[in-house]
C-alpha cells in the first residue's frame, strides 16, 4: 500500500515539475509559425520563396487583433488562415511528427514498470 502511494506521489511530482518548464517556455496564447530549415534548404529557390512568404503572412494573421474585426472579417480571416495552412501542409507532405512531453514519457515509463 505504501509502495503504491510512493510511486503515485513520485509520478505526480515529476509530472508537475516537468510541466512547469513547458509553461514557462511557451506562454499561453503565443502562436508561432515554425519552418524546418533543413527541409527548406533542400527545396528549389521558388519553393523557398513561396514558403517564406506564406510564413510571413501566417505570422501577420496570427498577430492580427481580432477583437476589432466584424464577424464577416473574422470569418474571411479564418478561411484565409485555413487555406494557407493547407498550402503549408502540402509543402510538408510526408513529415509526420509526434511530440512527447517529459511528463508523458515519465508516466509511460512508470506504467511500464508497474505493469511489467
Amino acid at each position: 500500500m505504501k509502495t503504491t502511494s510512493f510511486f503515485r506521489n513520485t509520478a505526480v511530482a515529476f509530472a508537475l515539475t516537468a510541466g512547469l518548464g513547458q509553461i514557462q517556455a511557451a506562454p499561453i496564447g503565443e502562436r508561432r509559425v515554425i519552418v524546418d530549415q533543413e527541409k527548406l534548404s533542400s527545396m528549389s529557390a521558388e519553393d523557398q520563396r513561396s514558403i517564406l512568404e506564406l510564413q510571413g503572412r501566417l505570422e501577420a494573421v496570427l498577430a492580427t487583433d481580432r477583437s476589432e474585426l466584424t464577424s464577416a472579417e473574422r470569418k474571411a480571416l479564418r478561411a484565409e488562415y485555413r487555406e494557407m495552412k493547407r498550402e503549408m501542409d502540402a509543402y510538408n507532405a510526408g513529415g509526420t511528427v509526434i511530440y512527447l512531453s517529459t511528463a508523458g514519457i515519465i508516466i509511460i515509463l512508470l506504467l511500464l514498470i508497474i505493469l511489467l
